[in-house]
Formats: C-alpha cells, sequence, structure tokens
C-alpha cells in the first residue's frame, strides 16, 4: 500500500469511525430510556429476528398495492431506459476523465469495499457494548443483513443478466455463465450503509430543533452523495455502465429500508412519516400530490390530489 493511499484508508477509517461514534450518542437522547439497557431497540437481536427480516425482504413483492406496484415499475423502468445512453455516459465519462478528481473519487472508493459496512457494524456494536445500548446493536445487525441480502440479489441479478465490463465490451447475455455485472457489487455494499444509519438516526423529526435538523440533513446529504462517488468512480474506472450503478444503489438503498420497516413493525411507521410532510409521486393517472394530513372535525383530514 503506497503512503498516498494510506492516507486515504486512514480519512475513511477516520471518518467511519467518528460516524459510529456519534451517532448512537446523537440518538440516546430521543429515544426511549431504560434503566440498564440504554435506548430500546426496535426488534431484537436474534436468529429469528433475522428470518423475519429475510422474510419481509423476498416476500415483499407479494404483498405490494398498487403504489408499491407503480413504484417499482417506475423505477424498474427508469433502469432500462438508462440502457440506451449508457455508451453515451461512458464515452462522456472517458472523454473527460483528465477533469475528474481522481483522489475524491478514490477516497469514495473505500466505502465501496465489503471491509466498509463491516467495520460501520463492528463500531455499532462496540459502541453498544461500551454503552450498554440495545439500538446500537441492533443498528450493527441491521448492516450486516442489508450487505448480506442485497449482495445475494446482487449476485443473482449479475446471474440473469450478464454484461461485459466497459473496458472490454458491450455485450448484454441473458442467464450468462459468469462475468457478470450488471448490478454494481461496490455500489450495493456502499448502499448497503444508508438506510441503516440514515433511517434510524437522520430522519428529521417534528421535534427537533433547528440545529438537529441542520445536521441530521448534512449528514444523510453526505452519505448519499459518497454513495453517488462511488457510482461515479466506476463509471470513471470502466468498470461499470450508468444502469449498473443505479441498480446498485437502488438494490443497497432499498434493501435496508424494507429491513428497518420490517424491525418497526412494518410500513405503517413510514407512511405515517410521509402523512405528515408534502410528496410528489408517480401515478396510474399521473403526478399525484399528498399534502399534509390534518386532523379535522370528526376525523382525520386528507390533503391528497
Amino acid at each position: 500500500m503506497t503512503a498516498r493511499s494510506g492516507r486515504r484508508a486512514g480519512a475513511a477509517a477516520a471518518f467511519i469511525a467518528g460516524l459510529v461514534a456519534i451517532l448512537p450518542a446523537a440518538a440516546a437522547e430521543d429515544a426511549p430510556q431504560e434503566p440498564h439497557d440504554g435506548p430500546a431497540a426496535d426488534a431484537p437481536v436474534t436468529w429469528r429476528q433475522v428470518g423475519r427480516d429475510a422474510k419481509y425482504v423476498f416476500g415483499r413483492p407479494a404483498h405490494l398495492d398498487g403504489r408499491g406496484w407503480t413504484r417499482l415499475g417506475v423505477s424498474i423502468g427508469l433502469g432500462a431506459g438508462l440502457y440506451a445512453v449508457r455508451d453515451e455516459v461512458r464515452d462522456f465519462a472517458h472523454d473527460h476523465d483528465d477533469q475528474t478528481p481522481g483522489g475524491v473519487l478514490d477516497t469514495a472508493r473505500l466505502m465501496g469495499r465489503t471491509a466498509a459496512p463491516l467495520l460501520v457494524a463492528g463500531g455499532f456494536f462496540l459502541a453498544g457494548a461500551v454503552g450498554d445500548s440495545a439500538r446500537a446493536r441492533e443498528t450493527g445487525s441491521v448492516v450486516l443483513e442489508t450487505l448480506t441480502f442485497a449482495s445475494a440479489i446482487t449476485g443473482v441479478s449479475q446471474r440473469i443478466l450478464a454484461t461485459q465490463r466497459p473496458r472490454k465490451g458491450d455485450d448484454i447475455v441473458w442467464f450468462g455463465s459468469g462475468g457478470g455485472h450488471s448490478v454494481s457489487g461496490d455500489v450495493t455494499v456502499a448502499a448497503s450503509m444508508l438506510a441503516p444509519i440514515i433511517d434510524r438516526y437522520l430522519l428529521v423529526d417534528e421535534n427537533d430543533g433547528g440545529g438537529a435538523r441542520a445536521w441530521k440533513r448534512i449528514g444523510a446529504g453526505a452519505m448519499y452523495g459518497t454513495v453517488g462517488l462511488v457510482a461515479l468512480q466506476r463509471i470513471h474506472a470502466e468498470a461499470h455502465y450508468l444502469p449498473d450503478v443505479y441498480f446498485g444503489y437502488l438494490n443497497g438503498l432499498m434493501v435496508g429500508k424494507m429491513i428497518v420497516d420490517s424491525r418497526k413493525g412494518g410500513r405503517e411507521w413510514r407512511d405515517e412519516r410521509r402523512a405528515r410532510r408534502v410528496e410528489v409521486a408517480l401515478s396510474p393517472a399521473g403526478v399525484s400530490i399528498a399534502w399534509p394530513s390534518r386532523p379535522a372535525p370528526g376525523g382525520e383530514g386528507s390533503g391528497r390530489r
């Protein structure tokens, strides 16, 4: 390892260690306190709960409603549409390679190494043991589950749709025997840390003050952006096409969200949060706008149009 790469690895390790050290302590202020167990967990850290989470993730398509199927269709359709411009994006990245801050991308690339979520999970387990925090220990488990489930989906997807790396060619083969890169494993790994941390520690709550809202939004934006840099690095390194990194990002992010949902008992808590903010979404009838629901005399008000 060169001195330069060593400094990058050290900076990344310091960032991860700082993140792991700060988040459980910050969340402890809002979490319910228990006499001996610290901040409460959403669900126990047991193999039985891991099985429930796996059932929720892999069985989710069987329980989607119309709105869920629409979102899934739009997400997959967008990724499929990116195949139409993948060569142009590759050529653009190649032509502007000298304008790209390679050091920044190479440093962000460390987040796509398998060691990164393992270190993050280990950090949360350590923080949970030192601070007697069940919530921190659970977060470590959620990170590991997300990494495992999302990586499994990536492996199967690469077998179903095998594509060459840009530096080698542009062949696309259904059910290829190997060498598939249709979903970026590096971006999947990086994105697997998003929901376990952001959805558990960085979601803005209505009771948060201005300072808390600011640092949560900055922290969440930094994490989303860093995974985006991992995706950009894979494109500039001619390791993946644009749709490959898109599906890797989507895979890691959505699997993590589903595991968070599973441990909170389902989608109800997320739908309740969405009901308190303006949301723009695609629907079969076009674009729908959901306004925050407000209590009305005799019942709940709804502002969906």
